[in-house]
């Protein structure tokens, strides 16, 4: 599972690219009951399924690009092509029992601004990884009501490449650090999924916030210094802390006739959690500067980092159909808003967050009454964002300079994945 990891650039870190039928119709599904893809939706829904076994899985693969415009001109991310996926399963016991298992991304983030762009003091690569495993059980309590639950177990991986300014120590060249680590969290997913007409369904879902914690055991600390510092910067364990955020997702579908069926959902997710980024160096350093001829005072060298992040609460607005064209063929199309969470004040290229569309369109075709290939493409857009990082002074305290510039997101998601029901 770690080798097929997600390396993708979302809002926020978030990757809304969990089945390829639900991206096809703008990433609507929490009250949707297709097929196993409904364990992550809304664990809920999976009782309602009419197949005593469902199988789904699939991938993507993400073109994606941030430009910048700031000081030194136009710059631009060189992010490797990203390869989220997910896999689910799940297994009618009885008319009104069901269970599943599903292994999904929905977090990560890879930047990858290369080695001498403007803001390398800032960050020149940074891969973030989520994967959650998730049993699923879900109960249909009335012939309209279902509910259902899963435990999540998530591996959480981080990792970051930034230069380091050596021009204090009277050291011309830079230096160079890495910091990567990764662990093992938990949380739940719930879902509720009602059906109170033939026509129309209507979902409610939950998933918690995991934190993916970091401590000195979990992460490492790797400089690349010249030999006249390199004892001040020795390498070792740090800690750090990163929330996957929790969501709330309320969706409603309408099966307007035989072929037409329609979706929309509103999600609801509590960036408000990413207060800071910070790194505990285990080991902390100082230095002797000369003030004199005959004094020096001690500056500390290598110190623990807090960088504010302060990011508020955002909500993502989807709405999707899908036209039945005939036994073996449906065709789908979808849009959707999604807010960005970041801070104008503590705006970092390591996230560089704006408020985005995205379009997609999608189909399935039936090779077999159990068998369908289902195919997606994304085209995701994001408005141009003026931020600066008033974390990092880049001049001195009584001329600061903060860095700062014009940002533009844009980028194609093409994913294929198959269905067997049985």
């Amino acid at each position: 599972m770690i080798i097929f990891t997600s390396k993708v650039f979302a809002e926020g870190y978030a990757v809304n690219v969990q089945g390829v039928k639900q991206t096809g119709m703008g990433h609507v599904g929490t009250a949707l009951n297709m097929d196993a893809s409904s364990l992550q939706w809304n664990p809920g829904a999976l009782a309602t399924l009419d197949q005593k076994f469902s199988l789904s899985m699939g991938g993507f693969a993400t073109f994606l690009k941030t430009e910048f415009n700031g000081p030194a001109g136009m710059e631009e991310t060189d992010n490797p092509t990203g390869t989220p996926f997910y896999l689910y399963g799940t297994f009618k016991a009885s008319d009104r029992l069901a269970f599943g298992l599903g292994v999904y991304t929905p977090f990560g983030n890879t930047v990858d601004w290369g080695k001498e762009w403007s803001g390398k003091y800032l960050v020149q690569n940074i891969d973030l990884k989520g994967i959650y495993i998730q049993p699923t059980v879900s109960y249909q309590l009335t012939d309209w009501m279902s509910v259902g639950g899963g435990f999540l177990i998530v591996y959480g991986e981080e990792d970051l490449d930034r230069a380091v300014p050596l021009s204090a120590l009277n050291i011309p060249a830079d230096g160079a650090v890495n910091i990567a680590g990764s662990n093992i969290q938990y949380g739940y997913n719930l879902g509720v999924f009602l059906q109170p007409t033939e026509k129309l369904n209507i979902g409610i879902s939950y998933r918690s916030q995991v934190d993916v914690e970091l401590e000195y055991e979990d992460a490492d600390v790797d400089f690349t210094m010249p030999d006249a510092v390199a004892p001040l910067f020795p390498d070792g364990r740090v800690a750090a802390s990163l929330p996957l955020p929790a969501s709330l997702n309320l969706g409603v579908a309408y099966q307007v006739n035989d072929k037409w069926l329609l979706s929309a959902d509103v999600n609801f997710v509590k960036w408000d959690a990413y207060k800071s980024l910070n790194f505990d160096f285990e080991t902390n350093t100082s230095t002797q500067v000369p003030i004199s001829p005959t004094q020096t005072v001690e500056v500390p060298v290598l110190t623990d980092s807090k960088s504010t992040r302060n990011w508020d609460n955002s909500k993502t607005y989807r709405f999707g159909a899908q036209y039945t064209a005939s036994e073996k063929l449906a065709l789908r199309a979808g849009i959707y808003y999604d807010e960005t969470p970041t801070n104008d004040k503590f705006y970092t290229p390591e996230t560089p967050g704006a408020d985005k569309i995205g379009i997609s369109a999608g189909f399935s075709y039936m090779l077999s009454d159990k068998l369908s290939v289902d195919a997606t493409i994304l085209y995701v857009e994001g408005k141009e964002r003026t931020g600066f990082d008033t974390n990092n002074n880049l001049g001195t305290e009584d001329n600061p300079v903060y860095f700062g510039g014009k940002y533009k997101n844009k980028g194609f998601l093409p994913g294929i994945g198959i269905t067997y029901n049985f």
